[in-house]
């Protein structure tokens, strides 16, 4: 999707509501901007996906690498993009982004393997597997394993509406080249 078909809403046309929970996101990010038209839905997500991204018990490294393979499994550019800033911040190196765009899974480093495969299934069948999840299982405690569950369902409901409402990439972010 290259067209943006629900524009962000401008500074000047948001009620207070609006600009209250655009500045509690904390930038002018299409992403923001734009689902701030449905004021009542974007006031429920924000505390989650805040969660999700802010506060979550698993590595930082660890959240992008499931972050991301979500992006790019759900051809989700506009995640790609900002996420490529937050994963590098958190430790993702270029061998990481390079694995994470590539169709296969590379098994060279196997907890990054793991967490790609978990990410692979969730979007792809909205089920883990009985073997990714007994390594899954060997690797993290239960409320970790729920965590993951939700933070790559939450990206691809993310992507889902992106893509479909044509949010626009910012300048200063580069799009993936996939």
């Amino acid at each position: 999707m290259t067209e943006e078909r629900v524009p962000p809403l401008p500074l000047e046309e948001r009620d207070e509501r609006q600009a209250a929970l655009v500045a509690r996101a904390g930038a002018e990010y299409g992403v923001f901007t734009t689902l701030v038209r449905n004021p009542d839905v974007f006031g429920d997500f924000l505390p989650f996906g805040g969660r999700l991204l802010r506060l979550s018990s698993l590595d930082p490294r660890e959240r992008e690498l499931l972050i991301m393979r979500t992006a790019f499994r759900c051809r989700a550019r506009y995640e790609w993009a900002h996420h490529e800033h937050i994963g590098r911040r958190a430790g993702l190196t270029d061998d990481d982004l390079a694995a994470l765009s590539s169709a296969e899974v590379d098994v060279r480093d196997p907890r990054r393997a793991l967490l790609l495969r978990a990410a692979d299934e969730l979007v792809a069948d909205r089920m883990l597997s009985d073997p990714t999840w007994a390594d899954l299982a060997a690797a993290y405690p239960v409320p970790q394993l729920i965590e993951i569950c939700l933070l790559v369902g939450e990206y691809a409901m993310l992507a889902g509406a992106l893509n479909s409402l044509g949010v626009q990439i910012e300048e200063g972010f580069t799009a993936p080249s996939w």
